[in-house]
C-alpha cells in the first residue's frame, strides 16, 4: 500500500494553512499508528521552524523542500518516491503561488487537497481563483487512473455574515465543505506543535476532536 498524500493549499496568506496542517499532523501522529511525514514546501518554512525547536524523538518527521532549485520537479518526484517507501501519510505544505509549478506538481501527486478558507471577501475571491485551476489537474489525474478529493475547511470561524457567501464555493473544482469548522481560538496558535496533541482526544464534544473525526473519515479511512 502506497502512502496517502494530502496537500494543504491556498492562494491567500493568513488563513492558517500551516497551523491547521500541524494540528492535524500532530493528532494523526499521537492518535494512530500511522507513520507521518510533513514536507514543508512553503518559503516561510513555518513547520520546519517549529520542528527544529522541539524534541524530534517525540514528533512526526519534517523535511523541507526548496522549489527554487534547478529542475525542482525531478527532485520533488525523487523525494516523494523515497518517502512513500517509509511513511503512511505524507502532508504537503504548498506555497501559495498559483502561477508557479510547485502548486501544479504538488496537487498532481496528491490524493487529497485541504483548502482552509476564511470568510472574508478577499479570501473568498482568492479561493475561487485557486479552485478554478483544479479541474485541469483533476482531468490529468483521472486519465492516469487516479482521483482527487478537494475539501474546504472553514477556518477561524466567527459570527460574521460573510460565512453565508462560502456556499458559493461549494462544487467549484470539486470542493466539498467539512461540516466541522475550526473557530478563531487562541489555543490553536498557542498550542501549535509537531509533538503534542492540541487536546485530549477523549473529550468528545471538543471542537477539534469533532473536526479530526471528520478528517479521518473523509481523508484517511
Amino acid at each position: 500500500m502506497s502512502a496517502k498524500v494530502i496537500s494543504f493549499a491556498t492562494q491567500k496568506g493568513g488563513v492558517g494553512k500551516s497551523t491547521l496542517l500541524m494540528l492535524i499532523a500532530a493528532a494523526v501522529h499521537n492518535r494512530t499508528d500511522l507513520k507521518v511525514l510533513v514536507i514543508d514546501c512553503d518559503p516561510q518554512k513555518s513547520v520546519k521552524d517549529i520542528y527544529s525547536h522541539e524534541n524530534h524523538q517525540g514528533s512526526y518527521d519534517v523535511i523541507s523542500f526548496n522549489w527554487r532549485q534547478p529542475k525542482p520537479e525531478i527532485n520533488f518526484d525523487k523525494t516523494l518516491v523515497l518517502a512513500e517507501q517509509k511513511y503512511d501519510i505524507i502532508f504537503l505544505d504548498i506555497p501559495g503561488r498559483i502561477d508557479g509549478k510547485e502548486i501544479y506538481y504538488s496537487i498532481l501527486v496528491s490524493d487529497v487537497v485541504i483548502v482552509p478558507i476564511v470568510a472574508s471577501a478577499l479570501d473568498i475571491k482568492a479561493t475561487l481563483n485557486f479552485l478554478q485551476t483544479l479541474p485541469k489537474i483533476r482531468q490529468i489525474k483521472e486519465r492516469q487512473g487516479y482521483s482527487l478529493d478537494v475539501f474546504g475547511v472553514v477556518n477561524k470561524k466567527d459570527q460574521t455574515i460573510e460565512h453565508i457567501r462560502l456556499k458559493e464555493l461549494a462544487g467549484i473544482g470539486g470542493l466539498e465543505f467539512f461540516y466541522s469548522p475550526i473557530s478563531n481560538l487562541v489555543r490553536y496558535k498557542r498550542g501549535i506543535s509537531t509533538v503534542n496533541d492540541i487536546t485530549d482526544p477523549t473529550v468528545r464534544d471538543d471542537e477539534f476532536n469533532r473536526f479530526f473525526d471528520e478528517f479521518m473519515t473523509k481523508c484517511i479511512l
